[in-house]
């Protein structure tokens, strides 16, 4: 039996046995052989699912790049019912949602198409009217997969200097907003009198909450060992979900990444933090635009596609700050896009961090990078609110890879201590 068999027949012989094959105990995870090396095995195949760590921020199943049944409607906030009704009724749309995108003034519907072609009632639309604007349900995606090997537990906060940087702050006074799953409010390592949880779609099981709360350990997490910014405060808002026919599926629609930033940008949040995945979509970018004109640091997964993947969205646009990432060797995560919009580099491989109902877990992938950075902004936003800028952790991350900025790691591994250095430095010009 080949080695991919075996790994795929032990993991279904553990869902037969109703085992579940996202919680297997983390001392069963050095046990464990490392997921196939085969791009033709999605990332959340059940061979994939014979240990519990966790792969966010890669572009999963590019042939699935919007639903299918449905698009977005975009119109002045001021106009009245009965104009929405109006362009419901000429193209035959049935209304499912309805949103305001207060920061940009506009209502957005979520409407059925009615089982005709999106991307033509797309094309119709913006041809034809002129005080609407009608764009794809895009989707974008979290994933999973298994660890590569047993890293040291505590290894994150030394290799970028968080461990020292403590001594000065620990993200006092800053504000993080974070779209992503539902978290587990309860877990006592995320003190929830910091935590503010926002829900676009339903809290759920453990299994829904299981992405974010890994990513809210990071963040702001309460346990030496994991937490970057334990004294900051976070802003969660739930636009991503598990799907009822593929548990290990998290998805969301660009109008609900939409809302969740939106939401974000009214709260004056300092930094946001996207740990997903997608195609590039026209509305997403404009509320991104939005945060980042209004002075906040957005940063977003590099992705987990692969050396040859295309460019991963939000973290392609400009101005994004696009996080790749490492293990304890300063090695590149061996399924971390490459390419020219790579920004930096952060541990992301085997993570320890929260997980729901009051567990640890392992974590892999850009995602868990992307916090990381976040984090690590959070502390210097915590001494310095004028001078951190994206610019500054480019200029003082420790270059690895090629000399100079490379499209593995970009400007290299980011490092508190230079940053700080750095702006004590400009303070005292």
């Amino acid at each position: 039996m080949t080695k991919l068999a075996a790994s795929l027949a032990l993991a279904l012989k553990q869902h037969a046995q109703g085992l579940g094959l996202v919680f297997i105990s983390l001392s069963a995870a050095s046990l464990v052989a490392a997921a196939p090396n085969d791009p033709k095995i999605s990332y959340d195949s059940p061979a994939c699912h014979i240990s519990n760590a966790w792969c966010v921020g890669n572009i999963h199943n590019t042939d699935r790049e919007y639903r299918k049944n449905e698009l977005l409607l975009l119109y002045d906030a001021q106009q009245s019912s009965r104009f929405a009704e109006d362009i419901l009724q000429r193209y035959r749309l049935t209304q499912k949602r309805s949103d305001e995108l207060n920061s940009i003034r506009t209502k957005m519907l979520t409407v059925a198409t009615n089982g005709q072609d999106p991307k033509a009632l797309v094309d119709s639309i913006n041809k034809k009217e002129e005080k609407v604007e009608a764009n794809l349900s895009s989707l974008f995606f979290t994933a999973a997969t298994t660890p590569t090997k047993p890293s040291p537990v505590g290894y994150p906060l030394d290799l970028t200097g968080i461990a020292q940087a403590h001594q000065f702050t620990k993200g006092a006074g800053v504000k993080i907003g974070m779209v992503d799953t539902p978290i587990d409010i309860l877990h006592r390592s995320l003190d929830n009198s910091k935590v503010r949880r926002v829900e676009l779609i339903p809290a759920g099981d453990a299994n829904n909450q299981k992405h974010g709360t890994a990513i809210a350990g990071v963040l702001i997490g309460q346990n030496p060992r994991i937490g970057i910014a334990p004294e900051a405060s976070l802003y969660a808002v739930s636009a991503f979900s598990a799907d009822p026919k593929n548990p290990n599926d998290r998805s969301s629609t660009a109008g609900l990444v939409a809302k969740a930033i939106d939401l974000c940008i009214q709260e004056n949040v300092d930094i946001l933090n996207l740990s997903f995945a997608g195609k590039s979509d026209p509305l997403v970018q404009k509320m991104i635009q939005r945060a980042i004109n209004n002075r906040i640091i957005v940063v977003s997964s590099a992705g987990n596609g692969g050396p040859t993947a295309e460019p991963a969205y939000p973290a392609a646009i400009e101005d994004v700050l696009a996080v790749t990432a490492v293990d304890e060797q300063e090695s590149l995560f061996r399924r971390a896009n490459r390419g020219s919009y790579i920004d930096l580099a952060a541990p992301g491989v085997n993570i320890f961090t929260t997980s729901p109902a009051g567990t640890f877990d392992l974590a892999t992938g850009t995602s868990m990078a992307t916090a990381h950075v976040t984090g690590l902004i959070a502390l210097l936003l915590s001494m310095n609110k004028q001078g951190v800028t994206p610019s500054l952790l480019q200029q003082t991350a420790i270059d690895l890879g090629k000399q100079g900025r490379d499209n593995d790691y970009g400007y290299g591994l980011v490092n508190v201590d230079r940053a700080l250095a750095a702006l004590r430095a400009s303070a005292n010009h």
